[in-house]
């Protein structure tokens, strides 16, 4: 008969207990109400996950009994394990800095206090990504400074570093409720911010972690002549030959059966990225995979083609959610194999109207003189609240997400609409706080709008949205 042997030593006396094979063959015991508290791969734990922070004023001082909506919101965020976010900005004084604004940017150059940081993680924050469009607005230096602020603050982060290696590597963070590791990632980014590989005979690039999007052109018959005959127009030399590909604005133009641009991943970043979420899977008990993609385009309340599928086969890896940020907006919800899938969080804190001071290519941008200031470059960008993000409550309205898991699979997701304050005055406005019962309500049944399309039912209850799963679980 087959046994199974332990050794206990006690008082220098060793004993043996044998256990009969069929004992040890029976079913374990289902866990206990304590045991789905400990530690592990089948606890139950909770996240609370929010998209865009550009934080340029102290927000730690509102939390009184005087502003009870900011105090909620608060509160929701503090009662998770965890809680997560995109830094769309950096933060360090410039009195500080010894480098400056690079050339290219994410549309413009965002910085904020280094307080920030710390009002943050006051609020409940401790897990951030740093990969997007504006990681290197201050260039290498300013990424640098704001990675050393985060790591001595004590804020875990990941989506940058001094090489692509340290970019691509997850961020861990160690809770009560198991260990949670955190990759960041960017499909829109400026090209001088992504990270290089390092050789034994060249230096690694720092940067971020970048997902790379290749994009071909292609145009019908009609549309390929008038492109020719503007491009010709202008000094490009283009081919006779109507089947040939030729350069317009830096992108290759070929002939197709209509007019399209057809996107893949970069096979060399997707599968460095989809080996560290099956790396971390092993190393962490839960992994978050987010990306900041503005893809397709801010306006678009539908993700591109490629990115769902892409999603997917992070969640296979061992991911235990996705969550996108980027387009400013809320998209829906998705549920993958008992996993889900944020496509934007839309905007958490959004105040980029009081970024101040800004370089001299923003003003000379919008043809301002050298005499003019912020309130001067604001008021010129957006018409004075006219146009732009002001000019719509769609961009400060979103949703602090709260999805509880047993285990990778999540159970409920608890949506806590907030309201960014797009009425305020541009010193108060983009500050979030609970919303409003109608505001409220208008925004859960926006997102319950978005889901639908994907099968995710949302219901408005009690002032939140809520999806719970259908039954038990099916997971193997």
């Amino acid at each position: 008969m087959r046994k199974y042997w332990a050794r206990l030593g006690f008082a220098g006396v060793m004993l043996t207990l044998v256990v009969p094979s069929m004992v040890a063959q029976q079913s374990p015991a289902k866990p206990s109400a304590r045991d789905e508290m400990l530690p592990g791969p089948g606890s139950a734990w909770s996240l609370a996950a929010v998209g865009d922070a550009i934080i340029t004023r102290r927000i730690a001082p509102l939390e009184t009994d005087a502003d009870p909506r900011f105090k909620r919101m608060a509160d929701v965020l503090r009662a998770a394990d965890a809680a997560f976010l995109n830094l769309e900005i950096s933060l360090f004084r410039l009195s500080e800095f010894q480098g400056w604004p690079e050339v290219e940017n994410g549309g413009n150059w965002e910085l904020g206090p280094p307080e920030a940081a710390t009002d943050l993680k006051t609020m409940g924050f401790d897990l951030f990504n740093r990969a997007n469009n504006h990681t290197t607005d201050y260039g290498v230096e300013g990424m640098r400074m704001t990675n050393v602020l985060l790591d001595e603050v004590g804020i875990v982060h990941s989506g940058s570093g001094m090489t692509l290696g340290q970019a691509s590597r997850p961020g861990y963070l160690d809770t009560a409720k198991g260990r949670i590791a955190l990759i960041g990632l960017a499909t829109t980014f400026t090209p001088m911010s992504r990270a290089g590989e390092a050789r034994d005979d060249v230096k690694g690039r720092p940067g971020l972690n970048a997902l790379r999007i290749n994009r071909k052109y292609e145009v019908d018959e009609a549309t390929r002549a008038s492109l020719a005959k503007f491009a010709r127009a202008v000094g490009v030399n283009v081919p006779e030959d109507a089947n040939a590909p030729f350069r317009l604005f830096g992108n290759v133009i070929e002939p197709g059966p209509s007019a399209r641009v057809i996107e893949t991943l970069n096979k060399r970043d997707e599968e460095r990225i989809l080996r560290e979420i099956r790396n971390a899977a092993v190393l962490a008990d839960y992994v978050i995979v987010n990306s900041h993609s503005h893809e397709p385009g801010n306006d678009s309340v539908v993700p591109p083609s490629w990115l769902p599928d892409f999603v997917k086969k992070c969640l296979d890896a061992g991911a235990s959610t996705y969550i996108v940020h980027g387009p400013h907006q809320l998209r829906g919800i998705e549920i993958y194999k008992g996993k889900p899938i944020f496509y934007s969080l839309g905007n958490f804190v959004f105040q980029n109207e009081t970024i101040d001071p800004m370089p001299a290519d923003h003003y000379e941008l919008f043809d301002l003189p050298p005499t003019a200031l912020a309130a001067d470059l604001y008021d010129a960008r957006f018409k004075g609240g006219a146009s732009g993000f002001p000019s719509s409550p769609v961009w400060y309205e979103s949703v602090v997400a709260v999805p509880t898991f047993k285990g990778r699979e999540v159970t409920e997701i608890r949506l806590y609409p907030i309201d960014l304050g797009q009425k305020s005055p541009r010193s108060q406005r983009g500050t979030p706080r609970i919303a409003d019962d109608a505001t409220g309500r208008k925004i859960i049944e926006r997102v319950a709008k978005l889901s639908a399309a994907t099968g995710v039912t949302i219901r408005y209850e009690n002032g939140i949205g809520v999806w719970k799963a259908a039954g038990p679980s099916t997971m193997p």
